[in-house]
């Protein structure tokens, strides 16, 4: 005669599949948040280069204006005037972030103007909840490009 194991008694399995669920779903969670968190960086920093990389052409093709505040308001508000109310800046940026650099033309070279412009710490801001802190960005966007208004005058 064959005895028959007795199966364990249904009460010391009942939390099983609720705790290994709990322990999937939370690396699953956090996983989903760090992706969404690079993605987040990824299209903050992209937006960053592309507003900076338009202002900068908008500002060679046009004289200088002795300040640089209308190629930072075109980074901070996509228009070269100053609204007239207050409006938050692109992305939270503030004047403080914008640095635009002018190099007049050299008498030996004067063909040698040139802009930059560049977005100094930035903060980037965290969805997940384990990085809710923001981060400064150590490393500039920074575009140059050479005045092109004057260029194509000595050429002529």
């Amino acid at each position: 005669m064959r005895i028959s194991p007795k199966p364990f008694p249904k009460s010391r399995e009942r939390g099983q599949s609720l705790v290994e669920s709990s322990l999937v779903l939370l690396v699953f969670f956090a996983m989903l948040f760090g992706v969404v968190d690079c993605g987040q960086v990824l299209v903050a920093h992209q937006s960053l280069v592309e507003r900076v990389r338009s202002a900068v052409r908008w500002g060679v093709v046009r004289p200088w204006d002795g300040t640089g505040e209308q190629i930072a308001n075109l980074i901070l508000y996509n228009q070269p005037d100053e609204p007239r109310s207050t409006t938050a800046g692109f992305l939270g940026l503030s004047r403080d972030n914008v640095q635009v650099r002018y190099q007049p033309a050299l008498p030996a070279r004067p063909d040698d103007e040139g802009l930059s412009v560049a977005i100094v710490n930035y903060h980037y801001r965290f969805m997940s909840p384990w990085l809710t802190q923001t981060f400064v960005n150590p490393r500039p966007v920074l575009i140059a490009a050479p005045m092109a208004y004057q260029a194509a005058a000595y050429r002529r």
